[in-house]
């Protein structure tokens, strides 16, 4: 690539619509080693394109031969901002044949910028149509062989809408937490005729040691019968023996 078209980068693989009077055109601009390409085509049933390029020699005679790549990339980059918020219209239209029209960017600015157009034969209008579905077949193949990219955008991590906690609008309290299932009690249809015995017992007999607690111990109400013997006021004790006093009657 040329020194001077090597600041030209920018303006590779650009293309644009521009709606003029009841026309309707589309713009291509590429650059390779030795040009500025610039492809015009007329939306229509005749098909027809034209043609327009600028060469190192173009852009020595806009700037002189000994312009800095400083200002050659700079005017390159306002021409590529041009393109692209769509400044541009066909100048000097006509519709007739080898008519000399010019692609012009900046058209109302105070020194708009003009590449002369020539226009295509059929046959090389076709080539290069083919040429650029062609490029856009290649570049279609990163993205499944769709001819544009897909709109929608995927996300991922996002939890579904089963396992999102829907809060009411107007609501400043803090987030609800999401309870784990581990720690949900198991329903009783969930468990075994095993388990559902098991823990039946276990109630039960719950309750007999509540209900004990509440009326003592069964050692403590009953009565502690004393064995043979004992006092009776003090069952750890044998019971004295009483001898029985006899009265001398008052004949003796």
């Amino acid at each position: 690539m040329s020194d001077a078209l090597a600041n030209f980068t920018c303006l590779d693989e650009l293309t644009q619509v521009i709606y003029q009077s009841f026309y309707k055109f589309v713009v291509l601009s590429t650059v390779t080693d030795d040009k500025w390409n610039v492809h015009v085509g007329l939306a229509g049933r005749e098909g027809r394109w034209w043609h327009g390029c600028w060469t190192e020699e173009d852009v020595h005679r806009i700037f002189g031969s000994r312009s800095s790549d400083k200002l050659l990339e700079s005017f390159a980059e306002k021409l590529a901002e041009v393109f692209v918020q769509g400044e541009l219209c066909i100048s000097d239209w006509s519709t007739e044949k080898g008519a000399n029209i010019k692609f012009t960017l900046g058209p109302t600015s105070k020194k708009p910028m003009h590449v002369p157009m020539v226009e295509m034969s059929a046959e090389d209008a076709a080539a290069h149509a083919t040429s650029v579905f062609i490029d856009i077949a290649l570049q279609a193949q990163s993205r499944k062989c769709k001819l544009y990219p897909s709109s929608s955008v995927e996300y991922s991590g996002v939890p579904s809408s089963s396992s999102r906690t829907v809060r009411p609008l107007g609501t400043t309290g803090p987030e609800p937490m999401e309870v784990d299932s581990s720690s949900k009690p198991k329903s009783s249809a969930g468990l075994s005729a095993k388990d559902i015995i098991t823990r039946k017992n276990a109630s039960q007999e719950q309750a007999k040691k509540s209900v004990n607690r509440r009326s003592g111990s069964p050692a403590d109400a009953s009565t502690v019968r004393p064995h043979k013997g004992a006092s009776l006021a003090n069952p750890n004790k044998k019971a004295r023996k009483y001898q029985a006093i006899e009265f001398e009657s008052d004949d003796e």
